[in-house]
This record gives structure tokens, C-alpha cells and sequence, in this order.
């Protein structure tokens, strides 16, 4: 087995791609033709284009997330120890995900109650209103003299709000934070197989997948009986403090196949390979299948007509078939391209923990703004997805990469010094 290098710039510039694709994610969602329930803003002019969009990254993104994740836990663990991984990851996640919790989920459920305080003042309360629609409806109710700014700073500051705090964008943190305890709790017993057949013949199966042609067959088949389990389409999305377990069963093939993947480092290039290949598969051939199914299994759904289950199994199949394409393709195209240490792509893929972070408020606040501006939804979507990147890139530089919330989420980093006079 080859010495790990100090630093995988390519994988750190995907796992800091695959954060930057949330903020663009969230910033498409009210312009879907079909947004969530819990989000507040609806846009006037909505695309199905960015419904394609939607179901695009949702497949791939936070897959990819917890691959990677398992791939630098493993790194942690051989590179510290156990009880060196445990303090990181508290450093690095248990830390910023309570931090985050406690001082950005507040402002998020602000922006969402300000959208939603405006909705019931513009357009009232429809017989289909979603919870918070009727939840605005009734702080109004309650307080007629008062107008948004002051309800939602009374919600705020009389501490009603904390038995409303949920996970929400930050599910992923929490979720790996049962990950690492799973490793803690199992590596005595795994270490118990050093060197035994079972262990051997786990490693040199492992082996031969990574470097045939099964790769993407052999993980995709694994994952489709766990993806059946869930009530949406488009796999679900966890919003509560209480673990769902087909969501940790998923989530955890995930970073499973990431820790053994960096067990077998030297399978890194191999794992890329045909990167080309993959993508152009998964994007011309298996997504326009992966839509249809989908899409048309809804609608079959919504009839109430039959054969419900085997739209599923052919939607659940080609989704997971479209994930781990993505997820070689990705792996190899970001090997290829990002393999050397460039300054702004790691000063990207360090920023972008704090950009996915911070992300929803001021992208809720945009899209409300430019929800009644008459331009076409893909343009409106696009301009709030510069924007909210641009104030989360400037917030990131001003207030926290030289602060302690940088170091904490980052480490530490060093201003670069002026060049000296000659």
C-alpha cells in the first residue's frame, strides 16, 4: 500500500464542488414547478426546466457527500487514530453543527416566517395551505397591530421558536455525526479481523470490483432495495430530530464504500477510470430514463392507477444507476482536472463549508424579491444563485475565514503577506 499524499486536492476541490452544488440546488427550489410544502416562496414564473435540474443534483450530490466523507474519515482514523478521527470530527462537525443550529437555523426560520407573513397579507389562506402557511396566519391573527418585522422579533426573542428548531439543510452533519459514532463502536470488532481470511477475502473482493468493469453495476444493484423503502421519487430528505433508518441504511453504503476506498488507496486512479465514459452515459442515456420513469410513475401514482411498484423499481433503478455514474465520472474528472494545488480552487473548496452553511437565508430573502419580476424563471433562478454566492463568498472572506469560526471550521488560515520592496 502506497503513503497517503498530504493532501488530495482533487477530492478536497469535489467535496467542496459537491457544497457549492447545494447553494445552487437551494437557490432552484422556487422555481420549480413543484416546490416542497415547508418552502415559503413561490415564484410567478416557475420552469419545468428547473425541475430537471432539481432531480439532476438531488440523485448525485449528497451521495457523492457521504462517500467523500467516509473516504477522509478513513484518512482520519489511519493517519490519528481513533481518538485523533473522534476529536476532528468534533472539531470539524459535531462543533460547527451545533454552532450552526443554534445561531443559523434561527435566521432561516425568519426569513421563512417573513415569506410566509407576506403570503397570508397578499394572498390569504387557501383551503390546501401548507403548516406554516397556517402558522402565519395565525401569529397575524393573534397580533393584527403588529406588522412582520416586529412578530418575527418577537418569535425570535421569546425563546418559543427553540421547540421549532429542526436539523433542516444541516440533516447531512447530523447524520455523519452517527457514522462516526458507528465506527467508533465497531472498530474493536473490525480490528479483531486483521489478518484473518474473512478480512482478506472482504479486501480482494473490494479489489476486483474497483478494477473491473462491475463498479458501477455491482453498488448500484446493493442500493435499489433500500431506495424502494422511500415515500418519494426522489428519495426522501430528512427534516426531524429523529434518525429514519432507510436513510441511514442508504447514506451509510455511502460512506462505507468511501472508508474502504481509502483502505485501498492505491485504487483511486482505478476507481476514475473511464470518467468520460460515465458521464456521457449517465447524462444522455440513463437521466432521460431516470426522468421519465419518475415523472410518469408520479403521475400513475396520482391516478391511482396501477402498477405503481414496478414504475418504482424501474424509476429506483435507473436513479441509482445515474448516482454512481456520476459519482466515477465526477471522481475521475476532478483526478484529471484538480490534481495539482491551485490557490483559488482550494480557497474555494474551504469556503464553500461556510457558503452551504449560511446558504438558505439570504437565498430565501432573494428569491422573494425577485419572485414578481417579470423575467423568465431560469433567469430570475440564475441571478439568485450569483447573488447568494457572492454574499456568501464576501461574508466567508469578511467575517470568518481570519476569525475563529474559520478556524473552526477550516483551521486556521494565514493571511498572505504584501511582496516585499526591492
Amino acid at each position: 500500500m502506497p503513503a497517503a499524499p498530504d493532501r488530495y486536492h482533487a477530492l478536497d476541490s469535489l467535496r467542496g464542488f459537491a457544497m457549492l452544488l447545494g447553494v445552487v440546488l437551494h437557490a432552484a427550489i422556487s422555481f420549480s414547478t413543484q416546490p416542497p410544502a415547508f418552502w415559503s416562496v413561490r415564484d410567478n414564473d416557475p420552469d419545468p426546466l428547473v425541475d430537471v435540474l432539481l432531480f439532476t443534483v438531488h440523485t448525485f450530490r449528497m451521495q457523492l457527500f457521504f462517500l467523500l466523507a467516509g473516504f477522509f474519515g478513513c484518512l482520519l482514523y489511519q493517519r490519528y487514530g481513533l481518538g485523533g478521527m473522534a476529536w476532528h470530527r468534533v472539531k470539524r462537525v459535531a462543533v460547527p453543527f451545533a454552532l450552526a443550529v443554534l445561531l443559523i437555523i434561527p435566521t432561516v426560520m425568519g426569513a421563512f416566517l417573513y415569506a410566509e407573513l407576506e403570503n397570508v397579507r397578499a394572498e390569504g389562506v387557501p383551503e390546501n395551505a401548507s403548516v406554516p402557511r397556517r402558522y402565519a396566519a395565525d401569529l397575524i391573527a393573534a397580533n393584527p397591530e403588529k406588522g412582520n418585522g416586529a412578530i418575527i422579533a418577537e418569535r425570535l426573542t421569546s425563546g418559543t421558536f427553540v421547540a421549532r428548531l429542526v436539523p433542516a439543510h444541516l440533516w447531512f452533519l447530523y447524520y455523519l455525526l452517527y457514522f462516526y459514532v458507528a465506527v467508533a463502536l465497531l472498530s474493536p470488532l473490525v480490528g479483531r479481523l486483521t489478518s484473518t481470511r474473512f478480512r482478506a477475502a472482504i479486501d480482494g473482493a473490494f479489489q476486483r470490483l474497483i478494477e473491473g468493469r462491475w463498479r458501477v453495476v455491482v453498488p448500484a444493484l446493493a442500493t435499489v432495495p433500500i431506495l424502494l423503502t422511500m415515500q418519494s421519487w426522489v428519495g426522501d430528505t430528512p427534516l426531524a430530530w429523529t434518525p429514519e433508518g432507510h436513510l441511514l441504511c442508504y447514506y451509510g453504503v455511502f460512506f462505507a464504500f468511501g472508508w474502504m476506498l481509502y483502505r485501498h488507496r492505491d485504487l483511486v486512479p482505478a476507481f476514475g477510470r473511464g470518467w468520460r465514459t460515465h458521464l456521457a452515459v449517465a447524462n444522455l442515456l440513463v437521466l432521460p430514463v431516470a426522468l421519465m420513469t419518475a415523472f410518469s410513475g408520479m403521475e400513475v401514482e396520482k391516478a391511482k392507477a396501477g402498477g405503481v411498484f414496478a414504475w418504482k423499481v424501474a424509476a429506483f433503478a435507473s436513479q441509482t444507476a445515474y448516482t454512481w455514474l456520476m459519482i466515477v465520472g465526477l471522481w475521475g474528472a476532478f483526478l484529471h482536472y484538480s490534481a495539482r494545488d491551485r490557490r483559488w480552487v482550494r480557497y474555494l473548496a474551504d469556503a464553500s463549508y461556510w457558503c452551504y452553511l449560511a446558504s438558505i437565508t439570504p437565498i430565501v430573502i432573494l428569491q422573494f424579491w425577485v419572485k414578481d419580476w417579470p423575467l423568465p424563471g431560469l433567469v430570475k433562478c440564475a441571478l439568485v444563485s450569483v447573488a447568494a454566492m457572492t454574499v456568501l463568498l464576501l461574508s466567508y472572506e469578511l467575517f470568518v475565514r481570519h476569525t475563529f469560526i474559520g478556524a473552526i471550521l477550516n483551521g486556521r488560515k494565514s493571511r498572505l503577506a504584501p511582496p516585499a520592496a526591492s
